[in-house]
């Protein structure tokens, strides 16, 4: 499906436009198993996966994108995407690390969300899941404004075609017991 050498940001997202369900499959395992994805730009394939994701499902999307203020000079951010759901928007991080995402990652995007509208929110999804302090962090922090997405969540969500269903979930599982992190597959 996506033959050729990859050589920027953009050409990904002309491939991962092209991306259905069983391509998503496929690149998540490769992804999972840190197989060599040379034809990709370093960890970006992750990044496009969540993003196509969602637009599979129906929701609006803004695909990987830097941010320039004016008067500025360079970027002075990197988004991984943004997803709209109804009247909510979530702004979304993508780690694929080779240790569990720390603290400074959560930190980090909730710094981004300070220059938000109110009510914009992120979505932290990682490979290789969270450290505990973060997870502690995450629920502890105020306002609660970033849900967490582990591997687990993402084998269940990619599977199943329910990335827009699981987030719904997280939502109201955040609103309704003040924590970030609801394992998707598993009961409330």
């Amino acid at each position: 499906m996506d033959a050729g050498i990859v050589h920027t940001s953009g050409d990904l997202e002309q491939v991962a436009r092209r991306w259905e369900r069983a391509d998503l499959i496929r690149v998540w395992q490769e992804i999972k198993s840190q197989a060599d994805v040379a034809a990709r730009p370093p960890g970006k394939a992750f990044e496009y996966l969540v993003v196509r994701a969602f637009e599979l499902e129906g929701l609006a999307v803004r695909w990987p994108f830097q941010v320039t203020y004016p008067h500025r000079f360079g970027t002075m951010e990197q988004l991984d995407g943004v997803v709209y759901l109804g009247e909510r928007t979530f702004l979304i991080e993508s780690k694929n690390l080779a240790e569990p995402a720390t603290i400074e990652v959560i930190a980090k995007l909730r710094f981004r969300l300070e220059a938000r509208p109110p009510g914009t929110m992120g979505v932290l999804f990682s490979v290789q899941n969270f450290t505990f302090p973060t997870e502690v962090f995450a629920q502890f922090a105020s306002p609660l404004n970033v849900l967490l997405w582990s591997s687990k969540d993402l084998d269940h969500a990619l599977t199943h075609g329910t990335m827009v269903a699981g987030l719904r979930r997280k939502l109201e599982y955040a609103t309704e017991r003040g924590l970030p992190l609801l394992a998707l597959g598993e009961s409330r």
